[in-house]
């Protein structure tokens, strides 16, 4: 792992069909309409699977070797055209150590994208059992510090959409920028990418200008396109190249 897109030229954070909530297309489609784009690379992080499958919206935990299977078989197929790169999208939950190890030892895998959609907390549960007013007004601090806690960890190579943590908060306020500036410092740190999300451009709460402000302009960074589409591929690469 450690290999990184590159800006521009490369289309960063698809999906495929194993998640639940994308286009019941093959992984080909993808890639056959990423070489009509003139891209010279395609990066596979659809969202992992946990032992037992403890949580939805991802792929099934028995899928997860076909998955590399299948796109290992791809890369190969069309390795003249376009590098096809097999990723995982996953969150950090400290129970899963183990699981860490594993994924980053698998040298198919050559990438795992932090993407904290839930943390762990203090009692043993998730924040998704949070009730609404809980949620609203504690769920970005705690997914901020899983954050922080993974990439401390060495185990992942980027983060996604990670202003995205704010989606229930209304307006910017103190503590978010404070939240913030631990991301971007632990990232800075841990010379690793924040990603800035084509798709969470499109929705109101989850892109925030005022986060990205906030990040050095030297800072190292990846445009993702986070698509479950195929069309997506085209609007998301327009609106990349602007």
């Amino acid at each position: 792992m450690g290999r990184k897109p590159v800006l521009k030229t490369d289309i960063f954070h698809v999906h495929t069909y194993r998640c639940g909530h994308a286009e019941a297309v093959p992984d080909e489609a993808y890639i056959q309409r990423a070489i009509e784009l003139g891209a010279t690379g395609i990066w596979f992080t659809d969202h992992a699977p946990f032992p037992c499958d403890l949580f939805r919206g991802r792929m099934m935990y028995a899928d997860l070797p076909e998955y590399v299977a299948t796109l290992t078989e791809l890369k190969k197929r069309y390795e003249r055209q376009i590098d096809v790169h097999i990723g995982l999208e996953i969150e950090y939950f400290p129970a899963f150590r183990t699981y860490y190890e594993e994924l980053a030892a698998n040298k198919s895998i050559e990438m795992l994208l932090l993407g904290q959609h839930m943390a762990e907390d203090s009692g043993g549960g998730y924040t998704f059992s949070w009730n609404e007013e809980r949620l609203k007004k504690g769920e970005y601090i705690a997914l901020g510090d899983a954050i922080v806690e993974g990439i401390k960890t060495g185990f992942f190579d980027a983060v996604a959409h990670p202003d995205r943590i704010f989606r229930r908060r209304k307006r910017w306020g103190s503590r978010m920028e404070a939240v913030a500036k631990d991301i971007i410092e632990a990232a800075r740190q841990g010379g690793i990418p924040l990603e800035i999300n084509i798709s969470s451009m499109r929705h109101k709460y989850l892109f925030w200008h005022q986060f990205w402000e906030l990040v050095p302009h030297k800072a190292e960074g990846i445009v993702g396109f986070d698509a479950h589409q195929v069309l997506e591929l085209d609007a998301y690469r327009s609106i990349m190249m602007e």
